[in-house]
């Protein structure tokens, strides 16, 4: 199983633009399971857990400098995550993507 980080990477969207890929991976991340949804988002509140810990004991400015490391990390850890698991309907998203394509240009 590949993992990927980036959408254009995803084979299935290789043809897509960034826009289009980003309204098919919405429309994939819609059609996840519940249980998907719970590791996607305990993934990010375990991310997030360690900033807002921080900010409530923030007392000097070096704090700052693992707040913003992790900030940065967030989206390089979550995004491929939520790639991963939207994968599996990635086929479905593309189907619904075509046919509202179609009914636009109608």
């Amino acid at each position: 199983m590949a993992f990927y980080l980036k959408s254009s990477q995803i084979p299935e969207l290789k043809s897509f633009s960034f826009t289009e890929r980003a309204q098919i991976l919405l429309l994939a991340t819609s059609y996840m399971t519940v249980p998907d949804k719970f590791i996607l988002n305990i993934t990010k509140l375990a991310i997030l857990t360690p900033i807002f810990i921080m900010v409530a004991k923030f007392e000097e400015w070096w704090m700052l400098i693992p707040m913003v490391i992790v900030a940065l990390c967030y989206p390089l850890v979550t995004n491929p995550i939520q790639l991963n698991l939207a994968k599996k309907h990635l086929d479905k998203a593309i189907k619904t993507f075509k046919a509202e394509q179609m009914d636009d240009e109608e």
